[in-house]
């Protein structure tokens, strides 16, 4: 009984002591550093059902540049300064103003402006006046 009793006190002394130390600041921290973690990515593979190589032509490759640019030949087209524009844009224009708010912002689609050519005049009563109570 006295070595069971032993070895418990001795157990409880470890215990003890250990509770002890693991409150003492001047005990080494160890810095963990987030980096070090490694993340393993799953390469999921997604299969569209067909093989994308078949329509493209042969030898393709998509890293090389098939279009040069400097062979492409530009017009330039002449500006005609004698149009006076000025007499057409109302008054203090300017187009390059900054528009104060959404408000200010006129847009000016061509659909906007529908005509139906119905006469709703000719299916109304006569005399029949929309604004009468």
């Amino acid at each position: 009984m006295k070595k069971k009793t032993i070895k418990l006190s001795i157990a409880m002394g470890f215990l003890l002591v250990n509770g002890v130390f693991a409150n003492d600041p001047k005990t080494e921290i160890e810095n963990f550093d987030i980096n070090s973690i490694e993340y393993i990515e799953e390469e999921t593979e997604i299969d569209l059902g067909f093989n994308a190589a078949d329509y493209l032509p042969e030898g393709f490759d998509p890293y090389k540049l098939y279009v040069d640019l400097d062979a492409v030949h530009y017009l330039q087209e002449e500006v005609i300064d004698s149009f006076d524009v000025e007499r057409y844009l109302p008054k203090g224009f300017d187009a390059y103003a900054y528009p104060t708010d959404v408000q200010s912002i006129n847009y000016i689609d061509k659909n906007d402006f529908i005509s139906l050519d119905f006469d709703a005049a000719k299916h109304l009563p006569e005399g029949f006046d929309a604004l009468e109570p």
